[in-house]
């Protein structure tokens, strides 16, 4: 039985094992199975939290991309309304507060209105300003005239501009004899070339050698200067490329000269917003990169210009012009005195007095030596009183129109003048022989009488015949750099002219580069010379565009320069700045009030 049982036993524990495996596998499926579909829930709520996590990412970009697309939409705003401010006339413009700083007209005009910050669109134009010492500080609401900067590609051609390149050298030898070249100029008299080195040598940080190389990249020849360099450089060269020995298209073309770096071209100011920040200051003088800066593009440009324009936007009258009579008229109408218009006509026939050399300028300025306001003037009667032909000594008369009517206007001009202040102090001799009469200049080289006549002169009419000018250096807003940097103007007028332009005056006659003439900062002759380089116009501006929403970070900035030389202001450069960042607070930027979008509701309303 023991057998038996032995038998048995066996037999009932493979079933009992049986079932009891197949009851835990039972169990583990299930168990399985749940897992499993534990899993699944889970995958598919990550999977719609994943989806609905990137469509909420998606609808974040769109109104993102939205609201930068309309803060691009702001500063095209912007520019359009610039380009319309530019449009009219000088004049005009002057009324509503010009265009150099004038916060109505540029800090944060409204785009799109709404009743809360974030939905308010606004612009802003900002440049940098100038402290009363004539260096770069802070920021102003307005355009920069590009006038107030060195136009590099004007350079090459005042190094061959004939008659102008002449006074210019013969001014450059005359100031290395006495000394009298500006203090700062980090160079020996002897070895400066020309005009163009020299006003290059005023951009602070300039070398000779960097400078050589510029004009030599500008220049048409291959021949480089002493410490420049031409094509043959520039092709050894890892990337070899050519000297452009023509216009640059932008000053950033310049970092394709030899010498010229990042650093030197755009300074310490990193997000090119025109100012140094003090993040921008504190890397400066930590990175050793020495006294922070702009750089050389708050000094130099190529894209000034100016048109031969009087200020109501017309032409004005070319005194060189060959119909005298037409000539006479025009100037009649345009001076509103028949005295000056006779003598200008009078001028073009007879020219200026034999005893004055044809030049008109003898007889002109103050003393020898001192400023026109200075000394004895030279326009007394002893002087200049020969006639043409006999060399007799009849007294110098006071010019009257009347004195006109024994010329002959249809028998055409024989002489033409270089500059207007050719007939500054000047004489003219009518009739031959005994009965040869001369007389002196209703223009007086007095500076109490220039301040009368000169911004009729220089306003209304002009000696060349052009509707737009190439660049000039805007004297009345340029670096104060700029001025001591000229080599024709001793280092004391330099500051007096620095000095007196920091005065608010409102005289007509800051409006033209001849003011430090009529003020009697500088003299006659001293002014001749450098009219071929100063100006107090231009009508070229860069703008720097802020396109922003007042409680929104999206925003949108561009650097433009806009030509107002045609009568539809075009743009002559855009660069996005908007990878930079905004550049400024929007408290710097501006922000309306409310209650200016409830004002324009009510007035939309009604």
């Amino acid at each position: 039985m023991n057998d038996a049982s032995s038998r048995i036993k066996p037999t009932r524990s493979a079933g009992f094992a049986r079932s009891v495996g197949s009851a835990a596998r039972g169990k583990s499926r299930r168990g399985f199975f749940l897992i499993l579909v534990l899993v699944v829930i889970a995958m598919a709520t990550m999977a719609a939290f994943s989806f609905t996590d990137l469509m909420v990412a998606y609808d974040e970009a769109a109104y993102l991309n939205s609201d930068r697309g309309q803060a691009e939409m702001l500063v095209e705003s912007g520019v359009a309304a610039t380009r319309v401010i530019l449009a009219q006339p000088p004049a005009v413009r002057a009324e509503s507060g010009g265009v150099y700083s004038n916060p109505s007209l540029f800090q944060a005009i409204n785009v799109v209105a709404g009743p809360d910050a974030s939905t308010r669109g606004n612009f802003t134009i900002v440049a940098p300003a100038m402290d009363e010492l004539g260096q770069m500080a802070g920021l102003r609401y307005g355009l920069q005239n590009e006038s107030a900067k060195l136009n590099l590609n004007v350079l090459p051609t005042l190094e061959t501009s004939g008659e102008a390149l002449t006074a210019v050298t013969d001014a450059l030898g005359a100031a290395s004899e006495s000394g009298a070249l500006a203090a700062d100029v980090p160079l020996d008299p002897a070895a400066v070339d020309g005009l163009a080195q020299s006003l290059l040598l005023a951009v602070p940080g300039m070398s000779v050698e960097t400078a050589d190389c510029i004009l030599d990249y500008l220049d048409a020849d291959d021949e480089p200067r002493e410490f420049g360099a031409e094509s043959e450089y520039y092709l050894s060269l890892p990337s070899p490329y050519d000297a452009k020995n023509g216009p640059l298209d932008s000053v950033e073309e310049l970092l394709l000269v030899k010498g010229v770096t990042p650093w030197l071209l755009f300074g310490a100011d990193a997000n090119r917003n025109g100012v140094i920040d003090a993040s921008e200051q504190m890397a400066a003088s930590t990175g050793g990169e020495g006294l922070a800066s702009l750089g050389w593009t708050a000094y130099l440009t190529t894209h000034s210009l100016e048109n031969n324009k009087r200020a109501d936007g017309t032409p004005r009258i070319n005194v060189n012009a060959d119909d005298l009579e037409t000539l006479y008229t025009d100037l009649s109408d345009a001076l509103g005195n028949e005295d000056w218009a006779s003598y200008i006509v009078a001028y073009r026939i007879a020219g200026a007095a034999a005893s004055q050399g044809g030049s008109g300028g003898a007889g002109s300025g103050g003393s020898g030596e001192g400023r026109p306001g200075g000394g004895e003037p030279r326009d007394d009667p002893a002087e200049g009183n020969q006639s043409r032909s006999s060399g007799g000594s009849r007294p110098a008369e006071d010019w009257s129109a009347q004195a006109l009517d024994e010329l002959d206007l249809s028998g055409g001009a024989g002489v033409k003048l270089g500059q207007l202040l050719d007939l500054v102090g000047s004489q003219v001799t009518i009739g031959e022989g005994d009965d040869a009469r001369t007389f002196r200049s209703p223009f007086s080289s007095s500076p109490l009488s220039m301040v009368e006549y000169l911004p009729a002169l220089m306003g209304n009419l002009t000696t060349q015949d052009y509707t737009v000018l190439p660049g000039r250096i805007n004297i009345n807003e340029c670096p104060a750099e700029l001025i001591r940097g000229i080599p024709m103007i001793a280092p004391e007028v330099a500051e007096a002219i620095i000095e007196a332009r920091a005065e608010d005056s409102q005289t007509e006659n800051r409006m033209y580069e001849t003011w430090p003439l009529a003020e009697g900062i500088v003299t006659l002759e001293e002014m001749k010379t450098l009219m071929p380089i100063l100006t107090a116009g231009g009508d070229v501006y860069s703008a720097q565009v802020v396109g922003y929403f007042e409680g929104k970070n999206a925003s949108s900035r561009v650097q433009v320069i806009l030509d107002a030389t045609s009568v539809n202001p075009k743009i002559a450069y855009w660069r996005d700045l908007s990878h930079l960042g905004r550049g400024f607070d929007v408290a710097v930027l501006g922000v309306r009030a409310p209650d200016a979008y409830q004002a324009a509701q009510q007035a939309a309303g009604n």
